[in-house]
């Protein structure tokens, strides 16, 4: 009992302590204003626990998958700029997230467009104001990048205004040249799926699913690389919940499946990703299950009959593409161009 009542002093003299305007920096990295408000600002749970899933600040420089969190709060935000005409901005990118609105450059170059991410305008708002308001973890790298990339003398570290390290002649040559890639991409993960499907359904057709399962294993990967073969990329598929090892997904591409799931879980339009990294462009699309996929991967004895759910278990002893429902993302087509 006088463990609980000390604990309670402890916690009622930090709150005290507290209670002024000026809060008391109460842990995070060396230099981090980290206050008890912030602590417990309910933007706060939302940028570690989701934004943080594709902005991680824990990652290196090469492993980054899209900018740091902090980076779009220096990018966005300068000496003039009003939370309310930060939020507006977020606002407005977020829910349809396009070229033209972006005011980071740089990052479109490396990362692509941003897929959209179904969040509520008053979400939103609350990651803006705790972005706003609050100092926020960023990598060790960071700081010398962004002196390097942009100079110092940014007051408040807010940011410089879109296009400031892009001549509108080289914004105009990006965008085209990823709204080229991005149409092919398309084109080709469809042909590809179309065929597989055709060549699935008869295999389904001819040998019942127990016997179609045997010509994905042996057949669908040579079928993809004869398409890749055929327009000169590499095409793959990758999963989170693989049947083959072989196709998991890498880290960054578990970001880019999250983001995609949210897309279809919000019922909206599906934006491809599309990334370029020196010479290679990489095209993204996500792989959407439909009634048939469930034969294979839906739900075991009611989507997957026993003897299917048999041979699966004896062909992938580490399948983990089971249990699945319609219109769910079960992973995600890779087309990887190599420009010339």
């Amino acid at each position: 009992m006088k463990y609980l009542a000390l604990i309670f002093w402890i916690v009622t003299l930090v709150a005290c302590k507290n209670s002024s305007k000026d809060y008391k920096t109460i842990g995070g990295n060396a230099g981090d204003d980290i206050t008890l408000e912030g602590v417990m600002h309910p933007g706060k749970k939302i940028v570690e626990n989701q934004c943080f899933i594709c902005h991680n600040p824990k990652a290196s420089q090469a492993q980054m998958i899209a900018p740091p969190m902090i980076a779009i709060k220096k990018h966005y935000i300068d000496e003039n700029t009003t939370k309310e005409a930060f939020t507006k901005d977020l606002v407005n990118w977020i829910t349809d997230p396009q070229k033209e609105k972006s005011k980071m450059p740089g990052a479109l170059r490396r990362f692509g467009i941003m897929p959209y991410q179904p969040y509520s305008e008053e979400t939103i708002k609350e990651i803006s104001e705790y972005l706003y308001d609050y100092e926020i973890e960023q990598p060790d790298w960071f700081e010398e990048h962004f002196q390097k990339g942009h100079g110092k003398g940014m007051g408040k570290g807010k940011g410089m205004g879109k296009g400031q390290d892009m001549q509108p002649e080289d914004q105009y040559m990006y965008e085209e040249v990823t709204s080229a890639y991005e149409e092919k991409g398309m084109e080709y993960a469809m042909a590809t799926q179309a065929i597989l499907g055709k060549n699935l359904m008869g295999a389904i057709q001819n040998k019942g699913t127990e016997g179609a399962i045997a010509f994905c294993k042996e057949e669908a990967k040579k079928l993809t690389d004869s398409m890749g073969i055929m327009k000169s990329v590499f095409i793959k598929r990758v999963s989170d919940r693989p049947r083959n090892t072989a196709n998991m997904a890498n880290e960054e591409e578990f970001g880019f499946i999250t983001a995609f799931k949210a897309q279809v879980a919000n019922k909206g339009a599906i934006r491809a990703i599309t990334k370029k990294v020196d010479d290679e462009v990489y095209f993204y699309y996500p792989i959407v299950t439909n009634n048939m996929c469930l034969q294979c991967h839906g739900k075991p004895e009611k989507d997957i009959n026993p003897a299917v759910l048999d041979v699966l278990s004896s062909l992938y002893t580490a399948d983990k593409a089971i249990g699945y429902d319609v219109n769910q993302v079960r992973g995600m087509w890779r087309i990887q161009f190599v420009e010339e």
